[in-house]
């Protein structure tokens, strides 16, 4: 059957296609222009390369990009190496990239430039963050290869200072695993309190062998050191990362030694000058005491030493005997003062002082004043009461008409008729003066009186009797 016969399913045409492709359009060089670069959690890289007229998918695995010394951004110019395949679950041409290329510089020369401008970026080149290195450093810490040229001729330069102990942690500067080498000796060393500055390099090299001080983990290590880190690195015509964020740069190891032990020598160079002085003036004033000396030889003055230094050995055992003298001195003065403070408190009063009787006089008109006060206070508080009771008493309840009728010979006021037998005298007392009556007549119906025909005043039943009434004035 023909091709123009046959029924191709998708996946059947998509398979031909890249047997094809593979065939014939297997490693491939394009070149052109990284647009919408991306990565994926997985750490495949996506990215089109354009030119002006055309755009081409490409797709990088992990396995391949994780190869990459530089980072992939939109704009940069490469030379891609790879294959060109349809995929199949979109059914677009991509080109699946082996190897990418920088055009116009070396991968390795734009991966330096990126991690320099980062971590610039950062902060980490400034000036203001470096250290400056200790004046008088006790150990120092080297971090490098123990088998190559830059460990011995740094220690051929810092054996000058016999006192200078050097603690040296082994690293591969050179290869895979380089710089993680690097990075966990520079960490262990400068955490480990037994140095005063670490010194990290290597001898010289092409960019691919000194590429291990170009890495940022590296250069992390190095910001994160807590001692002051000198960088020598190379020759002194080679940069690194490690250069721009050490506190110090040196062009080459041995120069890197002699920052240090020019230091301590310099140090040492002072102290011999200082003790040379020291000793010069010391000579100079003994020669001017012996001058001194040889000029009172004969002199009456010389003859009277003796006895002037007894004079003084004398005044000094005066002075010696002089704290026990002055502690009695104060026990006695001690005892004085608490005898006139006794005296004083037996003092009487009648004899105080001016002051003493105005400040009594004054505290007794205040008592005075507050006495009276006082009084006034409860002279008022006992009217008000008063007032009260007037009002509340029974001679205010009479003025308004009532009366309090009582029988003779009790106190108690009449509240019930049945209470007042027949010829019972009654006292009924008003608001002016008072009434005496007499109860006549026979109780009847319940015990109301009555008298004759007339009405009881406690009742309407009619009453018999007469009754009498004397006015009390």
């Amino acid at each position: 059957m023909s091709r123009a016969e046959r029924v191709w399913s998708v996946s059947e045409l998509v398979g031909e296609l890249n047997r094809l492709l593979g065939a014939s359009f297997s490693d491939l060089r394009v070149e052109g222009e990284v647009t919408n670069a991306s990565s994926s959690g997985r750490g495949h890289l996506y990215f089109t390369l354009k030119d002006v007229e055309a755009s081409l998918d490409c797709v990088m695995w992990a396995s391949r990009a994780g190869r990459l010394r530089f980072e992939l951004e939109d704009g940069l110019a490469v030379l891609a190496l790879g294959s060109l395949v349809v995929y199949p679950q979109r059914g677009r041409l991509q080109l699946v990239v082996e190897s990418l290329q920088p055009q116009g510089q070396g991968a390795l020369q734009l991966a330096f430039e990126q991690l320099k401008r980062r971590l610039a970026a950062e902060g980490l080149f400034a000036p203001e963050r470096k250290r400056p290195l200790p004046a008088l450093p006790a150990r120092v810490g080297v971090v490098t290869s123990v088998t190559g040229a830059a460990l011995r001729d740094m220690l051929k330069v810092l054996r000058r200072f016999p006192h200078l102990e050097v603690v040296v942690a082994d690293a591969r500067v050179q290869g895979e695993g380089a710089a993680a080498e690097i990075a966990t000796a520079l960490t262990r060393l400068g955490s480990s309190g037994l140095v005063d500055l670490v010194i990290v390099g290597r001898g010289g090299g092409s960019l691919e062998d000194l590429w291990a001080f170009n890495e940022e983990v590296v250069a992390r290590a190095v910001v994160a050191c807590p001692v002051p880190v000198v960088s020598a690195v190379g020759h002194e015509v080679d940069f690194t990362i490690s250069d721009f964020v050490a506190d110090v740069r040196a062009a080459t190891p041995t120069q890197a030694a002699e920052l240090v032990v020019s230091r301590l020598e310099e140090q040492q160079r002072r102290l011999e000058e200082a003790t040379k002085a020291l000793s010069r003036d010391l000579r100079h004033h003994l020669q001017l005491a012996r001058s001194r000396l040889r000029g009172f030889e004969g002199s009456s003055g010389l003859a009277r030493l003796p006895h002037r230094l007894r004079l003084v050995a004398a005044r000094l055992a005066a002075a010696a005997r002089m704290p026990g003298l002055l502690r009695g001195l104060a026990r006695r003065s001690s005892a004085r003062l608490e005898a006139a403070e006794g005296a004083l408190r037996r003092f009487p009063a009648r004899v105080a002082t001016g002051a003493h009787r105005r400040l009594l006089q004054s505290r007794s008109d205040q008592a005075a004043g507050l006495m009276t006060a006082r009084l006034k206070a409860a002279l008022a508080a006992l009217a008000s009461a008063e007032r009260g009771l007037r009002h509340l008493g029974p001679q205010a309840v009479l003025e308004r008409g009532y009366s309090i009728t009582t029988v003779e010979g009790s106190s108690a006021p009449l509240k019930d008729p049945a209470a007042a037998r027949p010829g019972a005298i009654l006292s009924s007392r008003l608001a002016r003066g008072a009434l005496r009556s007499v109860v006549a007549g026979e109780r009847v119906r319940g015990g109301r009186g009555v008298v004759g025909e007339q009405a009881s005043l406690f009742g309407d039943e009619p009453a018999t009797g007469q009754s009498t009434e004397e006015v009390e004035p």
